[in-house]
């Protein structure tokens, strides 16, 4: 294949950067991902069409010759001069929406890799309070949420280190739980759940009423001992606990709770339904055709260890429920922080 041909089978233009070329890889290739396809929806493109832009990308990796590693470097440079300036020295914009009532700003990262495609570190390119875009990378989203949170609980461990190792099981123990639920929250300030089911959902239609319905594929993940479900049965929510969305089936027996094969859908669409928000229809996918009398005994054996079985989900959002993002976010990190003080 070509470099030509590797542009064209990427459907982007010749010359674009390395940055433009992974971004639109990760999008082909979630496409052609088999959970990303509606049941009434035609399945995904063919292996080949997998292995065609898998292909075309590595050409495009080799293409680009070294520009990653001085990126780096001028990323060391930035960040190092970052330092040495003032605060009211100009900083480098990032192209997203802003939060103004975010409770603190954080930083934008950026992967660097060499002409091989390998990671060589990540580096700061803007400080602000951005939202979270898909075209910035979600695990580097969440690293720059929990450097955050980080930091606010930084501020308040002013103890010797003395006082503070004479507790240090029970205190580090007690922290890790308290950012766990900080970076929860401080997500919550930079994605903007509504917006973001349109880009991230396998297909959008309305209702009667016109409200907007998005389907995603999900994955009911199984209590310890519960019985496998049938394919093809409604689930209920049964109740919020921990950020998590318990189901039910429709004789009221609690079977595990939602997740997703897309990690970033979690912290989209489980606030939604904290904060009541959506409406939701949940169908367990029929079994894969062609399954053998060992793949049922596997997940029989499944009731013993836990698993997790495929859904089909639909989420409504009424124009009545409102959308953006809830106004008690910040009391509530504060609320958080709060009780750290008391414990320290």
């Amino acid at each position: 294949m070509t470099i030509k041909e590797a542009y064209q089978s990427l459907g982007i233009p010749v010359g674009t950067d390395f940055y433009e070329i992974k971004k639109r890889y990760r999008q082909l290739m979630l496409q052609v991902h088999p959970d990303s396809c509606e049941p009434s929806m035609s399945r995904a493109p063919s292996v080949s069409c997998a292995q065609e832009i898998t292909a075309a990308y590595s050409v495009l990796k080799r293409s680009v010759s070294g520009s990653s590693t001085s990126v780096l470097q001028k990323g060391r440079e930035t960040a190092r001069n970052d330092r040495k300036t003032g605060p009211e020295e100009k900083r480098y914009n990032w192209n997203a929406p802003v939060n103004e009532h975010a409770y603190r700003e954080r930083e934008i990262y950026h992967y660097a890799e060499d002409s091989e495609g390998t990671i060589l570190g990540s580096f700061c390119i803007a400080r602000g309070k951005y939202l979270w875009t898909t075209e910035e990378d979600f695990s580097l989203f969440l690293l720059s949420i929990a450097r955050c949170g980080n930091e606010l609980l930084d501020e308040l461990d002013h103890k010797p280190d003395s006082q503070r190792d004479a507790a240090s099981f029970s205190h580090g123990r007690q922290r890790s739980q308290i950012l766990a639920e900080l970076v929860y929250l401080l997500a919550q300030q930079f994605i903007d759940g509504t917006s973001l089911l349109r880009e991230l959902s396998g297909r959008e239609t309305r209702d009667k009423s016109g409200n907007p319905v998005f389907y995603l594929p999900a994955m009911l993940e199984l209590a310890p001992l519960s019985p496998v479900p049938e394919a093809g049965g409604v689930l209920c929510p049964s109740r919020l606990q921990n950020h998590r969305l318990y189901l039910k089936n429709q004789s009221g027996l609690e079977l595990g709770y939602l997740s997703f094969p897309d990690d970033r859908l979690y912290y989209v669409v489980i606030p939604l339904f904290e904060q009541r928000k959506a409406q939701v229809r949940i169908q367990l996918a029929e079994t894969e055709s062609g399954e053998t009398g060992t793949g049922k005994t596997q997940r029989r054996q499944k009731k013993d260890t836990g698993g997790y079985r495929r859904l089909h989900l639909w989420i409504k959002l009424p124009f009545d429920r409102g959308s953006g993002m809830p106004e008690n976010l910040n009391l509530q990190i504060e609320q958080l922080l709060d009780r750290c003080r008391q414990s320290l």
